[in-house]
C-alpha cells in the first residue's frame, strides 16, 4: 500500500492536511470504504507546546481499475510547521474500514512542511533557506556510519546515494528508515540521489516513503528517469525534485516537473555563460573538496568572490546552495 500526506491550504491559524492510501482491490472487499482515525501532537526534541488531538475524516474515494485511492482529511488550528530549528511533528494513527472488518492500519510520525521557491531560492516557512552538503555515500556503504556522523557534527545537509536497483534489503531499508525519522526529530535537512539504474516502476513507492519525511528535502532524478518523470512527480508533494547538470555548458532548460539544477563544477566556477543567471534556483556541487563543512564554507566563498566581480552575474542572483564531497 502507498500512502503519503499532503499539505492542502497552509497558513498560521489553520492547515488542511490530507492523507492519501492506494492499494489493490481485492476479492470481496465491500465497498465503500472509510477512514477512522486521528492526528495527534505536536512534540519535538527542542520545544513545546500544547498538544492537540484531530480526527481523520473521509474525504473522497476512487476506484481506477483495480485500484483504490482513498483519502482522509484533517483540519488543524495554529499547526506547527517542521523547519530544522523548530522541528515539530505529529503521530497520525489511522484504519481503513469496510462495512464488517479492518482492511488496513497506518501508524506514522509526520512533519508539515512549508518548503518552496522563490525567484532564485529556496524558501522554508516564509524564510530563505541556502542548503550547505556534505556527501554520506549509500546506505549500504561502510562508509556511511562515519559520514553520518561527521554530518551530524558539521550540521550539514546529508547527501545520500539510494542503492543502484532502487530496492531496499530489509536491513537497509531499516537503517535508511530509522536514520530518516533520526533527522526529522533532530531537524537535519537531507538530499536523496536516485541511481540511473532504478527502474521507473518502483519510483512511486521510493517518492511516498521519501515525501513522509519532512528532513528530505531535494530528491535527484537521474538523466535515465527524466523521461517519465510525469508519471511519478505527481508523487513529490512540497519535496523538490532536483537534475545535475554540468557546469562546463550552458544552463539548460529544465523538464517539467524539476525544480532545482544541481549544476557540477569540476573547477571552482561554472563555464562564464551562467553569468547570465537561469530561471530557476541553482545549487552548486563541487565533488574535487573534501565532504566537511568548512570546505563547503570555502567553496561559497569563492562563489561569492566570482558573483561580485564586475564580470560576474547581476548582484541579484545567488546560488540556492552550495554542496561539497564526492
Amino acid at each position: 500500500m502507498r500512502f503519503r500526506t499532503i499539505l492542502g491550504r497552509a497558513g498560521d491559524f489553520r492547515a488542511d492536511v490530507f492523507f492519501q492510501f492506494i492499494f489493490p482491490k481485492l476479492a470481496g472487499m465491500e465497498m465503500p470504504l472509510t477512514l477512522d482515525g486521528f492526528l495527534t501532537g505536536p512534540t519535538s526534541t527542542c520545544a513545546s507546546t500544547l498538544p492537540v488531538h484531530q480526527d481523520i475524516k473521509t474525504y473522497s474515494q476512487k476506484v481506477v481499475g483495480n485500484t483504490i485511492e482513498l483519502t482522509g482529511h484533517s483540519v488543524l488550528t495554529e499547526p506547527a510547521f517542521w523547519t530544522p530549528s523548530v522541528p515539530m511533528l505529529y503521530a497520525m494513527k489511522c484504519k481503513v474500514m469496510s462495512s464488517t472488518s479492518e482492511v488496513a492500519s497506518v501508524h506514522k510520525t509526520i512533519g508539515l512542511r512549508r518548503l518552496g521557491i522563490r525567484n532564485h531560492s529556496l524558501w522554508l516557512d516564509g524564510h530563505r533557506f541556502v542548503v550547505r552538503g556534505i556527501t554520506c555515500s549509500t546506505v549500504d556503504s561502510t562508509l556511511f556510519d562515519q559520514q553520518i556522523f561527521t554530518a551530524k557534527e558539521q550540521n550539514t545537509t546529508e547527501i545520500i546515494d539510494l542503492p543502484s536497483d532502487g530496492f531496499l534489503s530489509c536491513g537497509e531499508l531499516s537503517k535508511l528508515e530509522g536514520h530518516l525519522q533520526r533527522t526529522d526529530e533532530i531537524g537535519r535537512s537531507i538530499i536523496i540521489r536516485v541511481h540511473p539504474e532504478t527502474h521507473p516502476s518502483v519510483m512511486p513507492d521510493i517518492l511516498c516513503k521519501l515525501v513522509n519525511h519532512p528532513s528530505v528535502f531535494i530528491t535527484v532524478i537521474p538523466p535515465s528517469l527524466l523521461a517519465v518523470l510525469e508519471k511519478f512527480s505527481i508523487f513529490k508533494g512540497t519535496m523538490l525534485l532536483a537534475k545535475e547538470v554540468s557546469g562546463e555548458k550552458p544552463p539548460p532548460e529544465l523538464p517539467n516537473g524539476v525544480d532545482v539544477a544541481i549544476i557540477q563544477l569540476t573547477d571552482s566556477e561554472p563555464e562564464a555563460s551562467w553569468k547570465t543567471p537561469p530561471s530557476y534556483p541553482t545549487i552548486a556541487w563541487n565533488k574535487e573538496m573534501p565532504s566537511q563543512r568548512q570546505a563547503c564554507d570555502r567553496f561559497q566563498a569563492i562563489l561569492a568572490s566570482w558573483r561580485t566581480s564586475s564580470e560576474g552575474p547581476p548582484s541579484s542572483w545567488d546560488w540556492a546552495g552550495f554542496l561539497v564531497g564526492n
